[in-house]
């Protein structure tokens, strides 16, 4: 059995963002940079999965320049994964959602893997969209969100939540699946993992590798705008609660406008 974890190197959530004014780009000098959160379930799960059965191979996916190398032997090869993949290519810097699946379908297509995994989503985009777009691409079978995994014989049965529930959906492999917080509990590396980490093979390609070229963006940002600066406080003084009650309700009503 064959498993692809498709991953992304995101800034970490306590990374400061400095934006005094609107400007086309990100100063990204600073940035300290993780594997996305979400895609250590998906991590995690394969893992679980190689652990499980016999014969499963774990192949790590990433779209990067080469600083991704250490998030991938840290967070992926060091926790179980067998090997890893990065397209490395400078026409990607500033490749969109549908761009990148592009991309992930293309290394995916080049081997039978009968389970493709994600995270949801990435916390730098926060759109979700990537795992569904290769599904697509692929024509595979995607179930999203997923909170619980169960493998059958060519087959497999997820949970996902929904609103008000739950949600068990069957599918057949091969099968594309994006990973929600409550799957599992992601593992850390050990210090030995890390070092013998270096010696599981890492293959770098470009697009012209895999015989595509550079896709076109559909979406281009044009700007970055810091949020509004805080208006002043009001505060409201009343000895009686009720009546302080009521002037709050007049001044979110009539000042505020949000009621």
């Amino acid at each position: 059995m064959k498993i692809a974890v498709c991953v992304k190197q995101v800034p970490d959530s306590e990374t400061r963002i400095n934006l005094a004014a609107p400007a086309p780009e990100l100063d990204q000098s600073g940035f300290t940079r993780v594997l996305n959160p979400y895609d250590a379930y998906a991590v995690e799960q394969a893992v679980r999965i190689k652990e499980s059965r016999e014969g499963v191979e774990v192949t790590a996916i990433t779209v990067g320049p080469q600083t991704v190398k250490e998030t991938l032997k840290k967070d992926c090869l060091a926790v179980g994964c067998d090997k890893a993949v990065i397209v490395d290519d400078p026409a990607l810097a500033k490749a969109d959602h549908a761009a990148i699946a592009t991309v992930l379908a293309a290394v995916l297509g080049r081997e039978p893997y009968d389970l493709v995994l994600f995270g949801l989503k990435a916390i730098d985009g926060d759109a979700g969209q990537v795992g569904i777009l290769v599904a697509q691409k692929l024509g595979l079978p995607h179930v999203s969100t997923i909170t619980k995994l169960e493998l059958g014989e060519g087959s497999l049965k997820a949970e996902r939540e929904i609103e008000g529930g739950k949600e068990i959906v069957e599918a057949s492999l091969p099968c594309v699946l994006t990973c929600q917080k409550g799957l599992n509990e992601p593992r850390l590396p050990s210090l030995p993992n890390i070092m013998k980490a270096g010696m599981k093979p890492i293959e770098t390609v470009t697009c012209r590798d895999l015989g595509i070229e550079a896709p076109a963006n559909l979406v281009t940002v044009k700007l970055y705008s810091p949020p509004p600066a805080r208006g002043a406080c009001k505060l409201v003084e009343a000895e009686d609660p009720a009546a302080a009650a009521r002037e709050l309700a007049r001044l979110l009503s009539e000042e505020a406008k949000v009621i």
